[in-house]
C-alpha cells in the first residue's frame, strides 16, 4: 500500500513521469495561450500535463479576460476545447 501511494504521489503530485519542459521564455500560461492560438496540439497536451489550474486559466495580456479555452472556441477547434475543459 505504501509503495502504491508513493507511486501515485510521484506521478500525479510531483509529475515525475512527464517529459520535461524546455526552457520557457514566457510563463506556462502564456505559452499555453500561444500554443492554442497556433493550434499546436502536442504542445498544448504537454503544457496541460505540467500546468496548474491557475496557469491553465491565465488570461491574455490585453486585459479582456480571454483564456486558452476562449481562443480554442474562437478557432472552432473541438479537440482543444475538450482538452481545456477536461
Amino acid at each position: 500500500r505504501e509503495e502504491k501511494e508513493r507511486w501515485i504521489r510521484a506521478k500525479y503530485e510531483q509529475k515525475l513521469f512527464l517529459a520535461p519542459l524546455q526552457c520557457l521564455e514566457l510563463s506556462l500560461g502564456q505559452h499555453l495561450l500561444r500554443a492554442t492560438a497556433e493550434e499546436d496540439l502536442r504542445t498544448v497536451i504537454l503544457l496541460l500535463a505540467h500546468g496548474t489550474r491557475e496557469e491553465v486559466n491565465e488570461t491574455c495580456g490585453d486585459g479582456d479576460g480571454r483564456t486558452a479555452l476562449h481562443l480554442a472556441c474562437r478557432k472552432g477547434n473541438v479537440v482543444l476545447v475538450q482538452l481545456l475543459i477536461w
